[in-house]
């Protein structure tokens, strides 16, 4: 008898502990994130980089998680992401601001799924389409989209923590393309080869940002 009650016992702790992992499979959160970034435009041109300090920008968007072991997801978002450089001359702050629809699609591990704060570490690629881009100071701004490339690739890793229906995170985004498109710059702007202006090559102008979100799971 007592045998048999142990082994009923243990069954039992098995089928809960199953249970148990298996709500933590699946889709196991979705809502909405919103923030803040730090951007900046790295580049190899030395002349450039004295006017690109970092810039100020919002970040927001939806994620959904899906968990394939309970400490293991994939995490796909769609952020409006500002991007860009300034610079404050105490006078006027010209600014390059850049606007892009990301799509990062993050592997998330859950560093402890048992416990009622859930702190996590993410990291994947994430591809950016460009919306807009204006270079402006005071209230002049002038339209640039038509220089840059279409497409941004940037790689995302980072840290947050989940509890119960609130999330936060802050992530590092380094740029992976080059964001400027040579032949269209040079289009626009009418240089040929041997002008000072004109642009050879495919020119080391690259995005990164430091973000810091807070959002709610629905």
């Amino acid at each position: 008898m007592k045998k048999l009650t142990l082994l009923v016992g243990i069954i039992l702790i098995l089928g809960v502990t199953a249970s148990a992992q298996q709500a933590n499979v699946g889709v196991t959160g979705k809502g909405f994130k919103l923030g803040f970034d730090i951007a900046s435009i790295n580049t190899d041109y030395d002349e450039l980089d004295d006017f690109l300090d970092s810039r100020v920008g919002f970040i927001g968007g939806v994620y959904l998680t899906y968990n394939f072991t309970p400490q293991f997801a994939v995490q796909p978002e769609i952020l409006y992401v500002s991007k860009g450089a300034e610079k404050d001359l105490f006078i006027v702050t010209p600014y390059w601001s850049i606007s892009y629809l990301e799509v990062p699609v993050l592997l998330k591990f859950d560093i402890m799924p048992a416990g009622p704060a859930h702190p996590n570490l993410f990291v994947g690629p994430a591809m950016s389409v460009l919306l807009s881009s204006e270079v402006g100071y005071s209230d002049e701004s002038f339209d640039v989209a038509d220089g840059l490339k279409s497409l941004d690739m940037g790689l995302v890793f980072g840290g947050g923590i989940d509890y119960k229906h609130l999330t936060f995170d802050v992530r590092y985004t380094l740029g992976l393309t080059n964001t400027v498109d040579a032949d269209k710059v040079n289009e626009l702007t009418g240089e040929e080869a041997g002008d000072y202006f004109y642009l050879e090559g495919d020119p080391s102008v690259k995005n990164s940002n430091i973000s810091f979100m807070i959002g709610a799971r629905l």
